[in-house]
């Protein structure tokens, strides 16, 4: 349950941008992501939490994108704004993946599962390392595959196909994170996790 709150925290402007944009329309999409972001950001603010990067590039795509289909004589953005921002989130897991704490690592010092001790493992930083890598994986063959899906089918067609994509492919990628200590398990025992040296 922390986990989908923690994943609704950072998420919850795209979420709710394309429940609104489905039901009602690219008018009421925008308006319901700017209300959570004013919602969200002024917990932020209250609480004194962070504003993480990944969370300023989530939800100001949402409404970027939808003011400049909002704005144009035929919506366009609309066939290329899943691989634009599946990029984004590629580039930001890439950079998260690199210094001394891997992106993965701080969403679970975020989320409380771990204390600070087993934080300071070498195999488990390692492991935060490649799980992170393994995302922005994920997102570059996720924009690729949403590129190709609104190229090759009408746009009514294509939508309801890369929606479908969508959900699957990051539902099981959910899955496998929430799975994340046996994964690291398995790993472990098939020595991927030993450094160089070792």
């Amino acid at each position: 349950m922390q986990v989908l709150k923690s994943l609704f925290h950072m998420f919850g402007g795209l979420i709710l941008y394309w429940v609104a944009f489905f039901t009602f329309g690219v008018k009421a999409a925008i308006a319901a992501a700017l209300v959570f972001i004013v919602i969200e950001g002024s917990w932020r603010l209250v609480t004194r939490r962070p504003f993480p990067p990944l969370w300023l590039v989530v939800n100001s795509v949402a409404v970027i994108f939808g003011v400049v289909d909002l704005r144009a004589a035929t919506p366009f953005m609309i066939r290329y704004e899943s691989s634009i921002t599946n990029l984004l989130f590629a580039a930001i897991f890439a950079a998260g993946a690199v210094g001394s704490e891997p992106l993965i690592m701080k969403f679970a010092r975020q989320g409380g599962r771990l204390d600070e001790e087993e934080l300071q493992s070498p195999e488990l930083i390692r492991f935060f390392r490649f799980f992170t890598l393994a995302w922005a994986t994920f997102y570059v063959f996720r924009s690729m595959a949403f590129l190709w899906i609104m190229s090759s089918y009408p746009l009514t067609e294509g939508l309801i196909i890369r929606k479908i994509v969508s959900l699957v492919s990051f539902g099981v990628m959910i899955l496998i994170s929430l799975q994340g200590e046996r994964v690291f398990r398995m790993c472990q025992a098939a020595g991927f996790l030993q450094s160089k040296g070792a």
